[in-house]
């Protein structure tokens, strides 16, 4: 009798570590995907996901070398969610840091990459399904110059 109950607490434990690990327990799915801007990854920027019925929590995590993973706190509801996606890359050309820099120092002048379409005039849209995790991909194409950053 003792190695039933044994037993079946051992089955018990398992079954809730798979949970735990499986992140099912909050309904929260993992996202994640490359974002580009006219074929080139965004270097460093963010991405958000809200819901589009305004229901819920907006989730956001940051895009390196044109990557992003939300996981964990940053998983991701199900639903169908308002993609807004900000971003920045280097120009090639160097520029004076300015203070608290010492005289003379360069750094790299960087530039918005990311149209206001994909951003605070978002129209991007996906549907996050739940039970695995969920991968999309952005392909932006920029139909104006991109802003640079002011020094």
């Amino acid at each position: 009798m003792r190695q039933k109950i044994v037993h079946v607490s051992t089955l018990l434990a398992a079954a809730l570590g798979l949970v735990i690990a499986s992140g099912c327990g909050d309904g929260k799915v993992v996202v994640r995907g490359v974002v580009n801007v006219d074929r080139k990854p965004i270097e460093t920027g963010m991405i958000s996901l809200e819901p589009a019925d305004g229901q819920g929590p907006t989730t956001g995590g940051e895009i390196k070398e044109g990557r992003y993973e939300l996981v964990g706190n940053a998983a991701a509801t199900p639903g169908e969610k308002i993609v807004r996606i900000s971003g920045v890359r280097k120009t090639g050309k160097m520029v004076e840091a300015g203070p608290p820099a010492p005289k003379g120092t360069l750094i790299a002048q960087m530039e918005h990459c990311v149209p206001s379409q994909y951003n605070d005039q978002s129209s991007l849209r996906v549907a996050i399904t739940p039970g695995k995790p969920n991968t999309h991909n952005f392909e932006l194409e920029s139909n104006r110059p991109p802003a640079k950053l002011p020094k």
